[in-house]
Parts: C-alpha cells; structure tokens; sequence
C-alpha cells in the first residue's frame, strides 16, 4: 500500500503561528515577572542601563536566566564604569596599628576593575608607605591576595588624614559574601590568626 497523504487544512499553518506567537507571549509575560528582581540584581553586579536591557531582551526570548548572565558576563564589561557601593559590616576591629592610632572604613564598592575598599587612619602613620597585609576569602572558597594598594596624606594644617585604599578582583558571579582580613602587626603568624581589622562584604 502506498502512503496516506493527509490533506492540509486550510487554517493549519495560522494556527501554528498562533501557537508559536503564543509561546512568545508566555515568554515575554514570565520576564515581565522577573524584570524587577533581575534589573536590581544587574544594578548591584554594576550594570548600567544599556547592558540591563539588552540582557532583558535575552531574557524575555529563549534564553534562560543562567544562559542570559553568561552572555551578558563576557560581552558587557564595558557598561560597567559607574562604582557600585556594597553593603559591609566589621566583625573584628584589631588592625594591629601603633596605640593612639584609629582605622575607619570609608567605603566599599564595586568598579569594573574589581572591588575597592577605602580607608582612613587617624593620626597618620610615621611611615607614609606603610601598607597593612591584606587577604580575602569568599563563600565558595576562593582566596585572594597581592592586592593593588595605595596609600598618603590629604586634609589642611589641622587635620591630616592617612588615606589609602586596595583593589580586589572581581569574584565569580556565584559569590554573595566576601570575608576581607587587614593587618599592619608585625606578626610572623598567618593573616587569619592575628590580630586584623576583619570585614563581611555582601555582593
């Protein structure tokens, strides 16, 4: 016997362009859902709006969200300038500075080269070279160290402030929590058992 040969309905090919639009639309209809959520994600990665809503326009067609970030990860670094301040608490405060001499965080943020956090010390130091050891550890189990640092004098005849400042690279996308440790102490002990100025970074 030979083939059957089924006849083609008339409406058939509209209806499978229905059912293709359809999909779209349910696509389109779920990242609706998730801009909210995914554009304040973006924002606190370091984002800026053009990358935002080209990763939005991924997001919306058949990519997934993993694939999305993917994408957006190794083409957009250029739309990251603008710095991005981190939310960080200290959870040791013993830098190991001369007596009489203070550490205060000024500020922690996210830039496109990686994460820079910046400090001041009160009375400046002896020394105007005298970077702290610094390491990190995040909650994947990375460590990082050989920071680029800085550090020198600014204000006006009375007051002057040590300001200084390093740089971290960026951590993997899948970090959340970064542990910082700081130390000027003349210490022969590791950087994780003596005394250190010790921050949470929330990414």
């Amino acid at each position: 016997m030979g083939a059957t040969v089924r006849p083609v309905r008339p409406n058939e090919g509209l209806f499978e362009s229905l059912r293709l639009a359809a999909k779209a639309a349910d696509r389109a209809q779920a990242a609706e859902k998730l801009r909210p959520a995914f554009e304040t994600r973006l924002q606190e990665l370091g984002y800026g709006p053009r990358a935002i809503a080209h990763a939005f326009s991924s997001l919306a067609g058949p990519d997934t969200v993993a694939e999305t970030l993917a994408e957006l990860a190794q083409n957009a670094p250029i739309d990251r300038n603008e710095p991005v301040p981190l939310r960080f608490e200290t959870v040791e405060q013993e830098p190991g500075l001369p007596a009489g001499h203070s550490l205060t965080i000024t500020g922690v943020a996210r830039h496109a080269r990686g994460i820079r956090i910046a400090y001041e010390i009160l009375p400046p130091l002896p020394s105007p070279r005298e970077v702290p050891c610094v390491e990190a550890r995040d909650d994947c189990d990375q460590e990082y160290c050989g920071f680029a640092q800085y550090i020198g004098l600014a204000g006006s005849n009375d007051r002057t402030t040590m300001i200084g400042g390093l740089t971290m690279p960026l951590p993997h996308q899948d970090v959340s929590l970064l542990r910082v440790r700081m130390s000027w102490a003349k210490d022969a002990a590791s950087l994780w058992q003596r005394p250190a100025h010790d921050l949470r970074i929330a990414l």
